[in-house]
């Protein structure tokens, strides 16, 4: 994304509002045998991009 708002494909928005606080994103999921695909693929979407 860094990329596109340095070539001028995007534009932030509301910065002014944008306090640069960090905070700490948990996923809580039962895990085992029967985890679902889907839920293994958005858990590993959520490390990758956030």
């Amino acid at each position: 994304m860094a990329a596109e708002i340095a070539a001028g494909r995007l534009v932030p928005l509301l910065e002014d509002y944008n306090p640069g606080d960090i905070e700490e994103i948990h996923a809580v999921f039962v895990g085992g045998t029967n985890l679902p695909a889907r839920v293994r693929a958005f858990v590993d979407f959520l490390v990758e991009n956030l």
